[in-house]
């Protein structure tokens, strides 16, 4: 089951999480969510650092659930990743899929935490099941699949004053390329982005 799936990920991704670190985490991510829990639950002393998540503001459902478990947590602006990144020792975010090159199609947002992380020498991991895998194999951010939702304006992301006739572009996820990714934590094991492709083919053929 994928809560079984995300009780594997958590017991390989925690060992990754030390005493005292700090972790910057992108919006809302379910496996991320168990992962810090049961790190956690383990003992482990961290504080948290979460980017709002917009559109759907899903960062703070981040902060009530660490809040809840006791958990330090700071909310950042999205925009404000760059000058936030210099306080974190490593970033961990989930995944809405893997593609076949260990590239990761992720919540808007994802692609430039990772470029700031990796500027910055941070190590960047991914918190994945094994289902989301994809035989995609996308070249740019206009080869992923586009949502229904992100046509149009959404007032939820848009802010009181936006000009009638000025069009809004919202879209909901992006691309990471593989070169910006140093782990994936999965079900399967601790991955390199370049193994991803060998596990597609066990899993497809």
């Amino acid at each position: 089951s994928s809560m079984e799936s995300r009780h594997r990920i958590s017991k390989f991704g925690d060992r990754f999480i030390q005493d005292g670190a700090t972790i910057l985490v992108h919006g809302h991510s379910r496996v991320v969510s168990v992962l810090l829990s049961n790190a956690q639950k383990k003992g482990k002393k961290f504080s948290v650092i979460i980017t709002e998540g917009r559109p759907g503001y899903s960062g703070y459902k981040t902060a009530s659930e660490l809040r809840k478990m006791g958990v330090k947590c700071t909310l950042i602006l999205d925009s404000a990743v760059a000058t936030s990144m210099e306080m974190a020792d490593m970033v961990l975010v989930g995944a809405e899929g893997v593609v076949e090159n260990g590239g990761v199609i992720n919540k808007v947002g994802t692609y430039q935490v990772a470029m700031v992380a990796s500027l910055l020498h941070k190590p960047f991991y991914v918190a994945a099941e094994s289902y989301k895998f994809s035989r995609l194999f996308p070249l740019s951010q206009k080869d992923i699949p586009k949502r229904k939702e992100e046509k149009g304006r959404s007032p939820d992301s848009t802010g009181p004053n936006l000009p009638k006739d000025v069009p809004f572009n919202n879209p909901l996820s992006d691309y990471t390329p593989p070169k910006f990714i140093t782990l994936l934590f999965t079900d399967l094991g601790i991955l390199t982005p370049s193994a991803v492709s060998d596990e597609l083919i066990k899993l497809y053929y």
